[in-house]
């Protein structure tokens, strides 16, 4: 990583705020050069821009009642950064809604939420619609302040939660820390905070080393905040610059091209860069989990789609892998004779490396020459996925939908004698429907089918519990019954990261710790994902309702997606009209219905065709 600052003449960049660090520089190209008509917002991603601007005024409301000498800045523009600095230079205990100094040399314009003042400067604070708080781990408590008293220095470590590490989150305080720091009004300490839907402001300090990231040694280093933002922010001044240089000479080549990453869902120029990734065999950024470095790694190796991949040797890309350097291997084989054994090839004291060529079936230097160079190139690139990749460019072009795994001989699927398949539906302050499937396959006579477990009170802690705890009750109350009969319950998700996490936060509120905790490290508890993923392969994403089409399951509503049901949620409980809420009400107990229904059906196909799956192995790359 590049620390070293901007490597072009920036001075001409328009000033930029503090989500540019955290969007992909490949937008922020595109913004500058507008090389088509961007994707309007959609209605749910609209309504989560407005569903922010309320909470933070309901924030705001509260910060007026509880500080008087709250200053709120209602100017804007050059106006508001007077006043702002005014109101910094006066001591100002509290500011809300200020516009900081613009930084003509950075080239940095930004409006903090919070502005609060320390004995020596100030600290930002920023007002965010989602959850800012975890449920501990290890030792990180949280450093937490109420809202009466918002200072870092009145803040007390919660020994129940740690601060969630967002990115985006931190890199855009670490925005206003260089701003602050450039007026000369900072904190001598590296302090920001988020307020939450928790309602507390979580302090995280900037400059703790907390980000993996790779090394010019291609090991990985930890690196803090205000490292990883200062590289973020100057690479894409660096790409708005050449971007804009574009625009008046178009023999100056932009800086990036498009790569396939987490972001291009919701980005309004995926209408731009979506056809140019998924052209021909397709970019092999659009494998899972190819992100940009490896993206990097095989454009240097001149591997550019999905095709070239799926050519590459997996057996090379195996012990590529292992981190065996081939290319060497293949140098000294072909100074030896054909039939000199591994040992002498590799040379000086290296079992370890010797058993894993004579494991792979490399005994001889003519093994070793035989193996494939293309492949061999990528010794000492650090990419460890290689082979996983290898396969999922082939499973991505092969003529079947799915394939089983390399080594996977018959698909097995956990099947209880009751089997209980969960999902949660939530909002951004908590979770207001648990739904569960129960099967029946030994005939207990438990009460089969969809149990649902609703609140659609405003909502809150009490109205989470009010959902949470009669269906943790009925769960319970079903496990022990099926445990008294000495029988199997397995209960299935779907990812449960979610759902984990969710258990476990609400299980604490509930003071039913140590119950939730037992059942979740049980064998009970199947993430069908797991199941799946560590299987089968498909070359794309394995996401619920795409697999979920493996088993030719159709969900019981019409385009069934969590954006659109937190649009439903919202008529289900606020619109006036009765007939309108009701409505919104049963389209999402079948949408969660068809979620856990969904997981069931993906479970029998899974049994059912576990033997007439092909293996990856089948695939012949020379025909893709």
């Amino acid at each position: 990583m590049n620390l070293m600052g901007t490597r072009y003449d920036v001075s001409q960049v328009p000033l930029q705020g503090g989500y540019i660090a955290k969007w992909c520089p490949v937008r922020a190209q595109n913004d500058a050069i507008q090389p088509g008509k961007p994707l309007p917002p959609s209605p749910a991603g609209k309504r989560r821009v407005q569903r922010g601007r309320e909470f933070e005024l309901s924030i705001l409301k509260r910060l007026k009642d509880a500080h008087p000498r709250l200053i709120v800045i209602q100017e804007h523009g050059d106006e508001a950064e007077a006043v702002t600095l005014a109101a910094m230079k006066d001591d100002a205990p509290l500011i809300f809604g200020g516009r900081l100094p613009s930084d003509q040399l950075g080239r940095r314009v930004g409006k903090p939420d919070l502005l609060v003042r320390a004995t020596d400067g100030y600290r930002a604070v920023d007002v965010k619609h989602h959850r800012t708080l975890e449920l501990i781990v290890g030792d990180k408590s949280a450093r937490c302040s109420e809202l009466t008293q918002l200072a870092l220095e009145s803040s007390v470590a919660d020994k129940a939660f740690s601060a969630r590490r967002r990115r985006e989150d931190l890199l855009q305080l670490a925005h206003y820390q260089r701003m602050l720091e450039t007026a000369g009004c900072a904190a001598a300490d590296r302090w920001g905070g988020i307020i939450g839907v928790e309602g507390r402001v979580a302090w995280h300090d900037l400059d703790a080393p907390m980000w993996r990231t790779p090394s010019s040694s291609g090991k990985q280093k930890q690196r803090t905040t205000m490292e990883i933002y200062d590289f973020e922010f100057d690479f894409r001044l660096d790409t708005i610059a050449v971007a804009l240089q574009h625009l008046v000479d178009p023999s100056v080549d932009p800086l990036l091209v498009p790569v396939k990453i987490g972001e291009c869902a919701e980005c309004p120029w995926w209408v731009y860069c979506g056809p140019q990734l998924e052209a021909g065999a397709g970019d092999v950024s659009l494998l899972p989990k190819v992100g940009w470095r490896p993206w990097s790694i095989h454009r240097a190796h001149g591997v550019t789609d999905r095709a070239a991949l799926a050519k590459l040797d997996h057996h090379t890309a195996e012990l590529v892998a292992n981190g065996i350097d081939v290319t060497a291997l293949q140098a000294n084989a072909a100074a030896a004779d054909s039939a000199t054994r591994i040992e002498e090839v590799v040379g000086g004291r290296r079992p370890t490396q010797v058993a894993r060529l004579r494991d792979a079936g490399v005994n001889t230097a003519a093994d070793a020459f035989a193996l494939d160079r293309t492949t061999a190139a990528y010794s000492g690139s650090g990419l460890s996925s290689l082979p996983e990749q290898i396969d999922l460019s082939r499973a991505a072009l092969g003529p079947e939908p799915v394939y089983r795994r390399r080594d996977v001989e018959t698909i097995e699927v956990p099947r209880g004698d009751v089997e209980v398949d969960i999902d949660l539906e939530n909002i951004e302050e908590g979770v207001y429907l648990w739904g569960a499937l129960v099967t029946d396959r030994a005939g207990m006579g438990v009460e089969a089918g969809y149990h649902s477990f609703v609140t659609w009170e405003p909502m809150n802690e009490s109205a989470e519990l009010d959902a949470f705890t009669p269906f943790w009750e009925w769960f319970m109350e079903l496990r022990q019954k099926v445990q008294a009969s000495r029988r199997v319950l397995h209960a299935y998700c779907y990812n449960a990261g979610v759902e984990t996490t969710h258990i476990r936060r609400l299980g604490l509120l509930a003071g039913r710790d140590s119950e939730v905790d037992a059942f979740l490290k049980s064998e009970e508890w199947v993430d069908l994902l797991r199941v799946v993923s560590s299987q089968l392969i498909t070359g794309g994403p394995l996401g619920l309702k795409t697999a979920a089409t493996l088993a030719a399951y159709r969900w019981p509503v019409e385009d069934p997606g969590g954006e659109d049901s937190m649009l439903v949620y919202e008529t289900a409980v606020t619109v006036p009209d009765e007939h309108e809420r009701e409505a919104a009400r049963d389209w999402l107990l079948a949408y969660n219905r068809g979620d856990v229904e969904a997981t069931l059906a993906l479970r029998e196909w899974m049994d059912r065709e576990s033997d007439t799956v092909p293996s990856i192995e089948a695939v012949d790359p020379a025909l893709l």
